[in-house]
């Protein structure tokens, strides 16, 4: 059975919170081969992932070297998404890790 965009995402963002760089990447592969967009992945799945890191570090939770680890780690998720982005057909440039929709 194909997981809903809505698991991906949710996959995607634990991924992130559980600091799993191998399966980040998988997750991006999976959400490419699923026809999710990447654009998508990265806003509602590493971006909600990051976002969560922030506040387990802000709760006390979490060091501050978690965050740079994840930030490395959506990084490496985006490089896996970086040719399907550039390669769209909508309007979306790429700043280094930083993804803008037109």
């Amino acid at each position: 059975m194909n997981p809903t965009k809505e698991e991906i995402f949710d996959k995607a963002k634990h991924a992130v919170m559980d600091l799993d760089e191998t399966a980040v990447e998988k997750i991006a592969h999976e959400a490419l081969d699923a026809g999710v967009s990447p654009v998508e992945l990265i806003e509602f799945g590493f971006v909600e992932g990051m976002k969560a890191v922030g506040d387990l570090f802000e709760e006390g939770k979490s060091q501050l070297a978690e965050i740079f680890e994840a930030s490395h780690i959506v990084e490496s998720g985006i490089d896996v998404l970086r040719p399907a982005i550039m390669g769209s057909k909508n309007d979306v440039c790429l700043f280094g890790n930083l993804v803008v929709g037109m």
